[in-house]
This record gives C-alpha cells, sequence and structure tokens, in this order.
C-alpha cells in the first residue's frame, strides 16, 4: 500500500493498485526462484512484490496519461538550490510533500530516486521523450523545495510563537 500511494493520492486508487497487485504476484508466483537462504529469499520476494506493484502503478497512471511533451528546460529549471535538513522532517512529512506534487511529477520523482529507474527507462513506461522525464523531475524537485522551505518557515514560526 505504502508503495502505490507513492504513485496516486487517492486511498481507494491505491487500494486498486495492491488487489491488482496481488493478483499478478499470485499469478507469477510460480515463476519466482526462491533462494535457499529464508533472509535472502523475504527480501527478494519483497523487492519483486514492490516492482510489481510500483509498475502495476505506473500502468494505472499511464491509463490517466495527462502530460505534455516538454523538450525544453529554461534556465530556472536547471538551477540546484541546497536545502537546510530540519531534524523534525519525518517520513510522514515527506510523504505529505510528495501528495502535494502534480501526480506526473511525483510518479517520475518516485521512479528515479526511490526506485531507481533511468530517465531512458520513465520515458518508455510512460511513453514520453526522456528530456520530459528530465524536466518533470527537476520542477518536482524544485516544488518539493519550495514546499519544504514553507514547511519549515511555518515550523519555526510556530515555534517561536
Amino acid at each position: 500500500m505504502a508503495i502505490a500511494l507513492r504513485y496516486v493520492k487517492d486511498e481507494m486508487e491505491a487500494e486498486d493498485i495492491v488487489n491488482e497487485s496481488f493478483i499478478k504476484i499470485f499469478r507469477k508466483l510460480p515463476e519466482f526462484c526462491f533462494d535457499k537462504d529464508e533472509t535472502i529469499a523475504e527480501k527478494m520476494l519483497k523487492s519483486w512484490m514492490g516492482r510489481i506493484t510500483a509498475n502495476t502503478s505506473i500502468d494505472k497512471l499511464r491509463t490517466k496519461k495527462d502530460t505534455v511533451a516538454i523538450d525544453d528546460l529554461n534556465e530556472a529549471d536547471l538551477k540546484k538550490h541546497t536545502v537546510t535538513v530540519a531534524t523534525t522532517l519525518e517520513e510522514n512529512d515527506i510523504l505529505n510533500l510528495l501528495n502535494d506534487l502534480p501526480t506526473i511529477q511525483k510518479s517520475i520523482f518516485n521512479l528515479y530516486e526511490i526506485d531507481g529507474y533511468s530517465h531512458e527507462e520513465i520515458g518508455e513506461m510512460l511513453n514520453i521523450p526522456v528530456s520530459t522525464s528530465r524536466t518533470y523531475l527537476t520542477r518536482a524537485k524544485a516544488k518539493l523545495r519550495k514546499l519544504y522551505t514553507a514547511q519549515f518557515d511555518n515550523e519555526i514560526n510556530i515555534n517561536h510563537s
């Protein structure tokens, strides 16, 4: 469920993705090669199930695709910014920040930064140009910085009140 929620905001839609994922997992389970070492087998199984769930999420998003091909990056998109790390930022805070991203940016951020896909693989999955994947990732990071800064500034103002 956590993997599905990284890609979609709606909990009901995430539940549908989880259900579809489990159907795929059960159908493909005979193809999975179990390791003799139980701890390795468990990690491999979890990773395999996570990959299926991520791919199912992408398939779901692909059917609702509302992207526009973007081939040009402007200078503002390319600027690097630094973010100060706050010790109060927790996992739920990060997930809430991700949920504030547009769906396509959130998906590409998850695929690239969390799941480790290349821009070429993302382009193939979402049927978009590689440059569009890069652009959306850049925009997602910029928006996350703005959202983080706004949240961090808000925390400082609340704590000083």
